[in-house]
């Protein structure tokens, strides 16, 4: 979910992100209701820097992300995928490796497709779409929705659910923070690299924008960001 907690444009030296606080790390860290570190904080962090201005987050709902970005209200969110979000925007190059997988408690069957979930109860993220999923399962596809993905992993560790939708980097990342917790990768069924949508209406010039994420890629900063959470 996205909750918008501010409401003014972009000011005088700023680069005003979307925050998801409905991710998980290594993605994002929400503390206190803001984010506080992970992979989007930090490349919002240096992006800002090479531009020369001061980075600003924004936490917003799923229905606000569109106003949010097409007032230009925000200029940017990052890790998304085009298909994930409705509007048009000035889309950066893939810059994040990930995957969408199915995780599955260790006491259940393995699955050899997407097909074995037909109605099984499966751990989803309130407002997020599950294109390939939904395809293949169409109306036997039964999403059981949590807030946020930190809810969806406990839903799914609690016994709530068999099966859940998790990111790669997430369910890798939980495995070297809480290796207690009885969940195993099962089938990864959409491999991506993640992308950063900026608004058209922003006040940031998108040719200043790409310059700056092209140097960022050329100079290895993104790589450094990733590996530290590897």
């Amino acid at each position: 979910m996205w909750a918008l907690s501010a409401s003014a444009l972009a000011g005088p030296g700023e680069l005003v992100m979307l925050a998801p606080l409905d991710q998980a790390m290594p993605i994002a860290r929400i503390q206190n209701g803001a984010i506080s570190g992970g992979i989007v904080k930090d490349f919002g962090d240096v992006l800002a820097q090479r531009l020369g201005r001061r980075p600003v987050y924004l936490n917003a709902d799923t229905p606000d992300v569109r106003p949010a970005l097409g007032s230009g209200r925000a200029d940017a969110m990052c890790y998304v995928m085009p298909f994930w979000i409705d509007g048009d925007y000035n889309w950066s190059p893939p810059l994040f490796p990930d995957a969408e997988m199915i995780a599955a408690r260790k006491d259940m069957p393995h699955l050899r497709s997407l097909k074995d979930l037909r109605d099984q109860p499966i751990g989803t993220v309130a407002g997020y779409k599950y294109q390939r999923v939904e395809l293949v399962l169409g109306k036997r596809f039964r999403r059981v929705d949590a807030v946020n993905m930190e809810a969806n992993i406990q839903q799914m560790a609690s016994g709530k659910v068999p099966y859940t939708m998790i990111s790669e980097a997430t369910l890798n990342y939980l495995h070297r923070t809480t290796p207690a917790m009885k969940v195993r990768p099962d089938l990864v069924f959409s491999a991506y690299k993640a992308q950063c949508a900026f608004s058209q209406k922003s006040k940031i010039p998108f040719d200043e924008v790409s310059r700056a994420i092209d140097t960022l890629l050329k100079d290895g900063s993104i790589d450094q960001i990733l590996a530290r959470y590897r």
